[in-house]
């Protein structure tokens, strides 16, 4: 059980780098030659914000957000079960 939740959370949490990773390399690429290194130096919410902007009918910023909170419940998860079994 531990296992395949633990694999779970890996898998979880490369899905959310790889979203974060799209989107910063779509931004970059939309930026002009002189700014495009900014993009890899602001914070996910900005990023996030600014792809918003560019691309609003795009999932990806939805995504990511959706992939982090199930990741969060996930590590959650495993710390109390972790916890639960020891005692």
């Amino acid at each position: 059980m531990f296992g395949i939740v633990f694999a779970a959370v890996i898998v979880i949490a490369l899905l959310s780098g790889v979203g974060e990773l799209v989107m910063r390399i779509k931004l970059t690429r939309a930026e002009i030659p002189s700014e495009r290194l900014l993009w890899w130096r602001r914070g996910g919410d900005d990023v996030a914000d600014a792809y918003r902007g560019l691309y609003p009918s795009s999932r990806i910023p939805l995504f990511r957000e959706i992939v982090f909170k199930v990741f969060l419940g996930s590590v959650i998860f495993l710390l109390i079960f972790v916890l639960l079994r020891r005692g």
